[in-house]
């Protein structure tokens, strides 16, 4: 199992190693394992010939092609896919030519590799890792041909590769990108969209695009639809144009949500949105109530570091102002308001006032993903079949039902047993009439579980991911301390979306 996940971490896909597994052994070492699969893929055994001056380290197919001495460590390093750039369907012909006509040099003659063609190269392999120039590896005279110029992967890789080399310091998001660059043969079916809410490293964001075609991620930020504001993050394929908003549209201030606080509203307290959704309750009662006295032993007249001090305060642990010189943590039906989801949508019976706080806390803010999502309805007017990983409260089902698209058929990925029950609740209110699959275990979603799935209700119309949060209760202090940070990403969950979303691909091409 330790080799398999590390080998789909390499980028190869499933049925590769399954492949190389049952022909050379499961004892056999990851390095072997993962030169089997390279030589398989570039037409042949690998053969070491008496005349092969790089020993062990080089590469030969069956039609004697000779590559830059690559080794196992060098496919390890994962730096060897650069020639497997996905392509588009239009050049891919021109990409062959291209490849055919390429001159070696007097250095080294040798056969090119058989092509590949863009189906073959769609497979489970992340297009390209890291983003490596292709002339970053500096070995013999000959080396691997670039894709065609016109590739358009290959041009997201380096413009992606020159971002992030442009980063310094302290890792910054990328500007928004919109994502209608796909080329047409990441654009075909199913659809997918993977969000995250999460404040992640621009590094975690090279590596999710990685696996997912090398689009760009496209980030947008909350406050220009709701009272809330964050950074989301989209990696998708899905259309760009003729978004809309869905109506009416929600309230933008905390203001317009709460009115009744205007008139406790201290002038020094700025704040017009939310800017995290704080989940933590241990210790806040005590909190406000110091507060509380700093406020009434000041007689109003707070000290400029006073103010920010309880500024700080107020904006990390999402604290509003509920009477004069009271301040108290906000209700789950405001933040329910704030993300566009049903009033009391996380009452549940025996649920505390944090566990609903946490729920909701990387929840998507349905407003914005409905923007999203909303070409959709014009795709799908009759309806579609959904798969949902990581469902939490239901946040995708939601938003979808909001832009008016029927839901046919969802099934559901969702580890917490609370947040199972919420969207099973929302579901049997809400008067669906298509059907709901609950399944709790992701690692459930087996190959024969999905096609039994796909069998029932047909090919999933849309696949949509949002990571889960492993939620440990923390002290206020560490709760407050903890919103400039930036979030660790459980990579395995993530693993486990590429590996259903391929399966899911695969089906379909078998169709």
């Amino acid at each position: 199992m330790d080799k398999t996940l590390r080998l789909l971490e390499i980028g190869f896909s499933e049925q590769e190693i399954s492949a190389a597994i049952e022909k050379y052994g499961s004892e056999v070492s990851i390095s072997e394992l993962a030169d089997s699969i390279v030589c398989d893929r570039m037409g042949g055994p690998c053969i070491k010939t008496e005349e092969d001056p790089f020993g062990a380290n080089s590469w030969m197919t069956g039609n004697k092609f000779k590559s830059s001495s690559m080794g196992a460590e060098r496919v390890l390093d994962a730096s060897f896919y650069s020639n497997l750039a996905l392509r588009t369907e239009e050049s891919s012909q021109a990409a062959a030519s291209q490849i055919r006509d390429f001159d070696i040099g007097d250095s080294c003659k040798g056969k090119q590799p058989k092509e590949e063609t863009a189906d073959e190269l769609i497979t489970i392999q992340r297009p390209k890792p890291e983003f490596d120039d292709l002339n970053s590896y500096s070995g013999p005279a000959c080396t691997v041909p670039k894709p065609p110029v016109s590739s358009k992967v290959l041009q997201r890789q380096l413009k992606y590769k020159a971002r992030r080399m442009a980063a310094t310091g302290v890792p910054k998001l990328i500007q928004p990108v919109s994502c209608s660059s796909v080329d047409q043969m990441v654009a075909k079916a199913p659809l997918f969209f993977y969000g995250n809410v999460m404040n992640l490293s621009q590094d975690s964001w090279v590596k999710i695009s990685q696996f997912l075609y090398a689009i760009e991620p496209e980030f947008v930020n909350t406050q220009f639809f709701s009272a809330l504001s964050r950074k989301e993050g989209y990696i998708h394929n899905l259309p760009t144009k003729n978004r809309f908003h869905i109506l009416p549209k929600p309230p933008m201030t905390i203001e317009e949500v709460i009115p009744q606080t205007k008139k406790y509203w201290p002038s020094w307290d700025t704040r017009k949105q939310l800017t995290c959704i704080n989940s933590e309750t241990i210790g806040i009662s005590q909190l406000c109530d110091r507060l509380r006295n700093i406020l009434i032993d000041s007689k109003g007249l707070l000290s400029v570091e006073q103010q920010k001090d309880l500024l700080h305060q107020c904006r990390s642990l999402n604290l509003m102002w509920v009477g004069r010189n009271r301040v108290s943590p906000i209700e789950p039906e405001l933040v329910e308001r704030i993300l566009g989801y049903p009033m009391y949508h996380t009452r549940e019976d025996g649920l505390s006032l944090g566990e609903r706080l946490q729920s909701l806390k990387h929840s998507f803010q349905t407003d914005t993903l409905g923007y999203h999502l909303s070409v959709l309805k014009s795709m799908y007017p009759e309806g579609l079949t959904l798969l949902s990983i990581y469902s939490g409260v239901g946040g995708a089902e939601i938003t979808l039902n909001r832009l008016g698209i029927r839901l046919k058929a969802v099934v559901s990925v969702e580890p917490s047993e609370i947040k199972r029950k919420i969207l099973r609740q929302w579901w049997d209110k809400s008067d669906q009439t298509g059907e709901l699959v609950q399944i709790e275990n992701i690692q459930k979603l087996s190959s024969s579980k999905l096609e039994s799935l796909i069998k029932k209700f047909g090919v999933f119309d849309f696949i949509i991911c949002q990571n889960p949060y492993t939620y440990a209760p923390k002290s206020v202090t560490m709760a407050a301390a903890e919103t400039e940070s930036f979030a660790g990403l459980d990579f395995s969950l993530f693993y486990e979306f590429v590996r259903v979303l391929q399966r899911v691909r695969s089906a379909i091409k078998t169709r």
